[in-house]
């Protein structure tokens, strides 16, 4: 009996599986409860030796469970009925070896050596009858092997349409990343190229204050030749002042005036003498300090021009990175 709908029944039409051929199947039940044992045996005999079957099966069933299951999908070939229960059972066997990774060069040839083994029990048992039973029997393993091909197809667009649907949800995240890292690459490259000017100016700033110290100290040392002139000018004029007072004395009363101006110039030399040692020590701090701004500055128009290096190298950075992101943009 056949209940299917119509896509189904051209299939099977094309085949050339009809109501006869399962009325056929169905009268030989007991030649094939007869080899059913022998025939499942043999099949899993001829299986087991495979490495990589072996390991499918002792990952996802064992030996004994699919026997069993072996021996009742044999017996289904017989009950002369194919219905829509019939091809989603089918479908179902197909989806479950494609989801355990059993390709189908394997469940194909195992088809063939499935009917191979089949026909040599059945030449045993039905000689008269082995031929039309395996015609019949071999329309029915076709029908399966169409219905699990179309299992496997079915499960392996779900496979792509689902790496699909991954790609585009990676490649959205990707394209969300990448224009958050573009906008951050535009603000750093604002900021790495003002923070390079920046730096650069510093240099430039440091170094003209630097040059202007050097001056300062220029003029300093200047100043302090004024004051050794200046010493000169007091030791002469302390010793024109003695040499005034001393004359002064000779002279008695007559130089009395004299030896006050002479004394006053004396006064006066050594006051000059004093305030010339202030100028000098004060002279000598600014100059130490002086010394000790040259070094800062130096310092720090090394650090600026270190600075100013650095941020070119970042805006070189900067620049790859957008390269690098021009370049996700065109994946998608």
């Amino acid at each position: 009996m056949i209940r299917v709908d119509e896509a189904r029944l051209k299939q099977l039409q094309y085949i050339g599986l009809t109501e006869e051929d399962l009325s056929y199947l169905k009268r030989q039940a007991a030649h094939f409860e007869a080899v059913t044992d022998i025939v499942v045996d043999q099949l899993y005999a001829h299986i087991t030796e495979q490495p990589e079957l072996s390991r499918i099966i002792g990952e996802h069933s064992t030996i004994e469970r699919l026997k069993e299951t072996q021996r009742w999908y044999f017996m289904t070939m017989v009950e002369g009925k194919i219905d829509m229960d019939f091809i989603e059972k089918r479908l179902h066997v197909g989806s479950m070896h494609s989801r355990i990774g059993l390709t189908t060069n394997w469940y194909l040839g195992t088809y063939m050596r499935y009917l191979d083994i089949a026909v040599q029990n059945f030449k045993r048992v039905a000689p008269d009858e082995w031929m039309s039973i395996v015609l019949a029997l071999s329309k029915m393993f076709n029908l399966d092997s169409q219905l699990v091909l179309e299992a496997y197809e079915r499960d392996e667009k779900r496979k792509i349409e689902r790496l699909s649907e991954e790609r585009q949800e990676t490649l959205a995240k990707v394209s969300k990343a990448v224009q958050e890292l573009a906008a951050m690459m535009v603000q750093l490259s604002g900021s790495s190229q003002s923070v390079s000017e920046t730096a650069n100016q510093t240099a430039e700033l440091q170094e003209q204050a630097h040059d202007k110290v050097d001056l300062l100290r220029a003029k300093i040392g200047e100043i302090a030749s004024v004051g050794t002139l200046l010493q000169e000018v007091s030791d002469q004029s302390h010793l024109l002042g003695l040499n005034a007072a001393i004359e002064a004395a000779h002279a008695g009363e007559f130089g009395s005036g004299f030896g006050v101006v002479a004394n006053e110039i004396r006064k006066l030399a050594t006051h000059s003498k004093d305030s010339l040692k202030v100028i000098k020590a004060r002279l000598n701090e600014i100059s130490s300090v002086l010394g000790e701004v040259m070094q800062d500055s130096e310092l720090t128009s090394r650090l600026a021009r270190e600075q100013a290096a650095s941020s070119q190298e970042l805006t070189s950075f900067v620049n790859m990175i957008e390269s690098v992101t021009h370049d996700l943009e065109r994946i998608q």
